[in-house]
């Protein structure tokens, strides 16, 4: 047992673990960069997923919601007030660019769809399992 973990044990901020034990980690795979001299690099926290609400009102905003699937950010697109032949170009425009970049797209409602990027992964279920409700999703 080193020195420090001896002082933070008689502290208790440490709980020294007996080599016998076994303890249940979960199988990630970390990657740790070694630097020079004594210090390493550990792996950062990736940064929370935004997903953006697109509301579009002419074919213009087809562009946007590109970028956003170009810089891997998840799309919901409301057409309830769009204009049913600019919402179907759009949705084409939104299907080849998702195709493009490996992405998906699915409809998640009533004029409502859902354009997913390569990096996300989409589960759609009928149920809410474990929910006493009196409404169909």
């Amino acid at each position: 047992m080193k020195f420090m973990e001896k002082v933070w044990g008689s502290l208790g901020i440490f709980e020294p673990v007996e080599p016998d034990e076994k303890i249940d980690m979960p199988e990630t795979e970390v990657k740790v960069k070694k630097a020079s001299g004594n210090v390493v690099n550990l792996p950062t926290v990736p940064k929370q997923m935004q997903v953006m609400i697109v509301e579009p009102f002419s074919f213009d905003d087809a562009q946007q919601i590109a970028d956003y699937l170009k810089s891997r950010k998840p799309v919901v697109v409301n057409f309830e007030n769009t204009d049913s032949e600019i919402a179907k170009r759009m949705i084409d425009f939104m299907s080849g660019t998702a195709y493009a970049l490996g992405g998906t797209i699915q409809k998640v409602g009533k004029d409502i769809f859902l354009c997913a990027p390569y990096n996300v992964e989409v589960d759609y279920t009928t149920q809410i399992s474990g929910l006493n409700n009196d409404f169909n999703i």
